[in-house]
């Protein structure tokens, strides 16, 4: 497995997966309103994703990277992704 190195937030974009999944191969950290995000970690392998339940986020506060967001099965809405050097 890779080794990261990630430092602050350094650029926020927001996305809509309501009609496609969103996918960086680089890595992004993921905050949002409250509901469902069905994601992809970083090092997981396609078959390997995570659906959490999450409260309104107004701050980066899982460090779990990612590298993707799947549409089906995420109900979190304000999805906003960051990225970090």
């Amino acid at each position: 497995m890779s080794q990261l190195t990630q430092g602050n937030v350094i650029r926020e974009l927001a996305v809509d997966v309501s009609a496609v999944d969103f996918e960086d191969e680089n890595g992004f950290f993921i905050r949002s309103g409250a509901g469902n995000i069905k994601y992809l970690p970083f090092n997981n392998l396609e078959g390997e994703e995570v659906t959490k339940t999450v409260e309104e986020q107004v701050y980066f506060v899982d460090p779990v990277l990612c590298k993707k967001i799947y549409k089906t099965g995420t109900t979190a809405t304000g999805i906003y992704i960051g990225y970090a050097r």
